[in-house]
C-alpha cells in the first residue's frame, strides 16, 4: 500500500503551497476558532479538537498570549466560519483550487474578483483536472509496537482495517505515518485512528492535480506574484495548482 506515485504529486502540493505562509498566524486562529465552533467549547480541557489545535500552534512558535487572546476573542462568537472553495483557471493552463474559512463568503469573492480578473483569472470549474483525497498525518508510539511488528506493518494493518486507500511511514522513529483515503471516510477513519492508538496531527481534504505544467520564466514569475495575491485573500486556508 506504501510508496503509491500519488504520493508524489501530493508532496508537491503541499511542500509548494505551504512552504511559504504569509499569514501563518492569521491561518493558526481561524484554526483555533473552527476547533471552539466544531468541539462546542473554547475550554481545551473538554474539547479535544481545540486541545490538538492548541499544541499545533505552540509547536508552530504562536506566542501564549496571542493564543489565549484569539480563545477570548471566539468563545462567545454566534457567527460560524465556514468552508468554500473557489475554483481559477489563469493564464490559460494554469488551474488553482483555493480553499477558503470565511463568515462572508459573497463578500470576499466579490472583493477578489477585480484582482483575479486583471492578473489574467477566472472563475471556472476546474474540479475534474484533479484527484481529491483525504489525507490523515498522524502519529504513534513506537514503544507501545507488538514485538516483531514495525511501523509500516502496523499501519499497513490498521489501513486495511479501517479503510485507508494507501500509507507512508513519514519518520519510524518519531512514529509518523500519512493515511490516504477516500474524501467522505476522511472524518471516520481519523476517529477509529485515534482509537487504535494514533495521535492525529491534521487531516484535510486535498487535491492534487492530474497533469502537472511546467511554465516558462516569464510566466512562472507571474504565476508566482498572482500566487502571493491570492495568498492575501482574507480567510485562504489551502492552494492546488497544476504547477511544477
Amino acid at each position: 500500500m506504501a510508496g503509491h506515485s500519488k504520493w508524489a504529486n501530493i508532496k508537491h502540493t503541499k511542500a509548494l503551497k505551504d512552504g511559504a505562509r504569509a499569514a501563518l498566524f492569521a491561518k493558526i486562529s481561524r484554526q483555533l476558532r473552527m476547533a471552539i465552533q466544531e468541539g462546542n467549547s473554547a475550554d481545551p480541557a473538554i474539547n479535544s479538537l481545540l486541545r490538538t489545535e492548541i499544541d499545533r500552534a505552540l509547536k508552530q512558535n504562536m506566542p501564549s498570549v496571542s493564543i489565549q487572546n484569539t480563545l477570548n476573542k471566539f468563545k462567545t462568537s454566534k457567527v460560524k466560519l465556514q468552508k468554500y472553495r473557489l475554483d481559477i483557471r489563469y493564464n490559460r493552463n494554469v488551474y488553482f483550487i483555493c480553499i477558503l474559512y470565511t463568515d462572508n463568503f459573497p463578500g470576499v469573492k466579490m472583493d477578489a474578483t477585480p484582482m483575479i480578473k486583471k492578473a489574467g483569472g477566472e472563475f471556472m470549474d476546474v474540479g475534474h483536472l484533479f484527484d481529491g483525497f483525504g489525507l490523515i498525518q498522524a502519529r504513534f508510539d513506537t514503544t507501545k509496537l507488538p514485538k516483531a511488528t514495525n511501523l509500516e506493518d502496523k499501519a499497513t494493518n490498521d489501513a486495511i482495517e479501517l479503510g485507508a486507500d494507501e500509507i507512508e511511514v513519514i519518520d519510524n522513529t518519531e512514529g509518523e505515518v500519512n493515511f490516504l483515503c477516500s474524501p467522505i471516510v476522511l472524518p471516520s477513519l481519523s476517529t477509529n485512528l485515534a482509537k487504535v492508538g494514533y495521535s492525529i496531527e491534521n487531516s484535510k481534504h486535498i487535491f492534487s492535480p492530474l497533469n502537472l505544467v511546467r511554465l516558462a520564466s516569464d510566466d512562472q514569475k507571474a504565476y508566482e506574484v498572482f500566487i502571493e495575491k491570492l495568498r492575501n485573500i482574507p480567510g485562504l486556508e489551502d492552494i492546488y495548482d497544476n504547477v511544477e
